[in-house]
């Protein structure tokens, strides 16, 4: 169960991060979906942080306290994102 848990932990958090970098470098033109993968990491790594939670809970690992760490920095990203182009470029 635990090893379930990670997998789709750590594949919540890949599905996020490849959405942004294609956002932000534009490899695969998307324009319906526009500035949507930006808030992809509040869903998918969400749902990463309470499995990898949950799966710490059951057996503390590295991998788990890894895939804990990288949801959160990605659920953060957002904000930062906002926060960021409103102080740079004052919108």
């Amino acid at each position: 169960m635990q090893k379930s848990f990670i997998t789709i932990s750590y594949v919540s958090f890949l599905v996020s991060l490849i959405s942004i970098l294609n956002f932000l470098l534009n490899i695969v033109t998307l324009e319906k979906l526009q500035g949507l993968p930006v808030f992809f990491p509040l869903v998918f790594c969400s749902i990463g942080l309470f499995l990898a939670s949950k799966a710490y809970r059951i057996k503390k690992n590295a991998f788990t306290l890894i895939a804990i760490i990288a949801n959160i920095l990605l659920f953060l990203f957002p904000f930062i994102y906002m926060i960021g182009g409103t102080v740079v470029f004052g919108v």
